[in-house]
């Protein structure tokens, strides 16, 4: 993933639902979101009590722990017709899917679902492996067709915790599941329940002006939560739109092939400054 326009981003000091904080004082709304990894938002209180009190036990290597079961427990729930693995990091897990398809992946040559743009590095992999996005219309058809998902969940560290969904095919291909630290274990089945309620509570995007903005635009395309920068757009011109939106407020993905993911909602005057920034773009 690219990170370089990071760079421009003040230090940031803390972050809480969809805002960052910056040490000299500035607020951020946060479009990016990890990529998806924080769709939930920052500072999660659920999550981070129960990171907290494990912490707290002292048992922070791998080991036997009921953690591991509830975490199992929430995934299927989550996904309750295929399998599921749970890896030490994203690169063990992709590791034993280059194996299992005898050729290389890279994270970019991961069909995204929630993708307008069919784009050349997923030639061959597709109905393979899949990433899988919360609240994306084709989420249900994709869990039935692909053998292999990549769930992006709320998990603020990809490089400890990793999910794999696979047909039961698949599954018996692949290595068991990786023996997690219980810190990690109960904070990631929290990160789940808590992904399951949102969804249950089917909230409604509130950003009607935004999204007008949006369905108008000759550089984002999408749907819902998620829109794609245009991939014939050249970095300089990327970087322009990155510094743009910085200035006034807003951070979007540092790296271009990453959506911008909608908050919600906003209070009325960002709202209408985000609908104004992205008609001014129309013509960047």
């Amino acid at each position: 993933m690219e990170t370089r326009l990071l760079n421009y981003v003040e230090p940031i000091r803390r972050a809480r639902g969809d805002f960052l904080y910056t040490y000299k004082g500035n607020r951020l709304v946060d479009l990016w979101k990890q990529g998806g990894r924080a769709i939930l938002g920052h500072g999660q209180s659920h999550q981070l009590t129960i990171l907290k009190n494990t912490l707290a036990r002292g048992v922070w290597m791998s080991a036997p722990h009921p953690g591991m079961g509830h975490l199992e427990k929430a995934l299927k729930r989550l996904f309750p017709a295929k399998e599921r693995r749970i890896y030490q990091g994203l690169h063990r897990a992709i590791n034993h899917i280059e194996s299992l398809l005898g050729r290389q992946i890279r994270w970019e040559t991961i069909p995204d679902p929630a993708s307008p743009w069919e784009r050349p590095e997923w030639q061959g992999l597709q109905n393979r492996i899949s990433l899988w996005r919360p609240w994306v219309s084709t989420a249900g058809q994709q869990d039935q067709e692909q053998d292999i998902l990549i769930p992006l969940l709320p998990f603020a560290w990809p490089e400890s915790v990793a999910v794999l969904v696979l047909s039961p095919s698949m599954a018996s291909q692949v290595p068991s599941s990786d023996l997690l630290s219980p810190v990690f274990a109960e904070y990631a089945q929290r990160a789940v329940y808590d992904l399951i309620k949102t969804q249950q509570e089917a909230p409604v995007l509130r950003v009607s002006k935004v999204l007008r903005s949006l369905s108008g635009s000759s550089i984002w395309k999408g749907s819902g939560l998620y829109w794609y920068a245009d991939p014939r757009l050249s970095a300089e011109k990327y970087e322009k739109l990155f510094l743009n939106f910085l200035q006034e407020g807003f951070l979007l993905p540092p790296d271009p092939a990453d959506p911008l993911i909608l908050p919600w909602s906003l209070s009325p005057g960002l709202e209408v400054k985000l609908a104004k920034l992205l008609s001014f773009t129309d013509e960047a």
